[in-house]
């Protein structure tokens, strides 16, 4: 994958088999999103005042679902963005102006969190997994990899 400034925004040309990855996961970050019970909701949706669970409860009563929405969308237009049929050889190229490169961080974050969950990365940022092959492990890396080049990109705007 290739992160450059374009007109203001960023431009990213992404390969066949990259644009197929990240199409899966932001598949499966919306998944996440409805599944009640997954672990890794906690981490994209924190307790607000975690130590009156009365208040957490009205904050969640009145912020959840609106909250819940935003990352859906942020992940269906990563989706649909790097979506392509599988006889593409070529490269995608992607241009995201304004708001839309905002809306590839969140869910760059929430990807991030998500499999920070399934990884048991701490609150230190350590983690049991340490095989450089574990795929979890490189998707991680590689997510976090594409939110920092497009905020040097937009650091440089």
């Amino acid at each position: 994958m290739i992160v450059a400034e374009n007109d203001g925004g960023v431009r990213l040309t992404v390969e066949p088999v990259e644009a197929m990855m990240l199409a899966t996961l932001a598949e499966q970050v919306d998944t996440v999103l409805i599944t009640d019970g997954d672990p890794a909701l906690d981490r994209l949706l924190p307790d607000a005042y975690r130590d009156d669970v009365s208040a957490s409860r009205e904050f969640s009563r009145y912020t959840r679902e609106g909250i819940v929405e935003s990352k859906r969308r942020a992940a269906r237009a990563v989706r649909d963005a790097s979506s392509i049929d599988d006889e593409q050889d070529d490269p995608l190229t992607i241009d995201l102006v304004g708001d839309d490169a905002w809306v590839w961080l969140r869910f760059l974050t929430d990807l991030r969190l998500i499999l920070a969950e399934r990884l048991e990365f701490d609150e230190s940022g350590n983690s049991q997994a340490d095989d450089p092959e574990d795929a979890l492990l490189g998707a991680y890396e590689w997510a976090g990899f594409i939110q920092g080049s497009m905020l040097e990109v937009l650091e440089a705007v």
